[in-house]
């Protein structure tokens, strides 16, 4: 091991010969296509695929269309709406809707819920409780009826209006409490 594999590999090539033995690269050929599968013809596949898919449509097709005569003439369909809210009656009335309940939501939001104010909290969300339960029966009585009833309508803004305003009212009796709440402290620290 002591040599040098530079001069190893120049020794070596000057030993080989760079020519291949007679018949060599024919009997790599035969051999390579003995060992190898031959090619399919991926065209011939693909031809026999799509006459399938072709045949299997116009059936489908035919199918179709030949049952499609024999629709019952009693059968109707109607594509009429279903009312669920004020909203599905027009964009307008939508407005109005997502005016009030986004009012309410956010009021609800800003609501502190403490010991000192449970109780009266529990007063105006019971109230708030009620009215929707009304507003619940309004809406379903909008889904019954086929005619859309402006008195319902209207009772349903009112609901939402007087949601909207019992939180109002309700923030201001908050306001005071906390306002008297700060001042007996002020009082007490002094």
């Amino acid at each position: 091991m002591g040599q040098d594999i530079k001069e190893m590999l120049k020794n070596d090539l000057k030993t080989a010969s760079n020519k291949l033995s007679e018949g060599h690269k024919s009997r790599f050929e035969n051999r390579l296509d003995k060992e190898l599968p031959k090619k399919k013809n991926l065209f011939s596949f693909l031809r026999i695929a799509a006459s399938i898919l072709v045949l299997v449509s116009v059936g489908l097709l035919s199918y179709q269309y030949i049952n499609s005569d024999k629709i019952s003439p009693d059968i109707v369909q109607t594509d009429e709406k279903k009312i669920n809210s004020i909203a599905d009656i027009s964009p307008d009335l939508k407005k109005v809707e997502d005016y009030y309940l986004t009012n309410i939501n956010y009021q609800i939001s800003k609501i502190k819920i403490t010991d000192v104010n449970k109780d009266l909290l529990e007063v105006y969300f019971s109230q708030l409780g009620e009215l929707q339960k009304e507003y619940d029966k309004l809406n379903s009585e909008l889904k019954i009826d086929e005619d859309v009833n402006e008195e319902t309508i209207d009772k349903l803004i009112e609901n939402l209006q007087m949601r909207l305003l019992l939180l109002k009212q309700l923030k201001k009796k908050l306001n005071k409490i906390e306002n008297l709440n700060l001042k007996q402290n002020e009082s007490s620290l002094s």
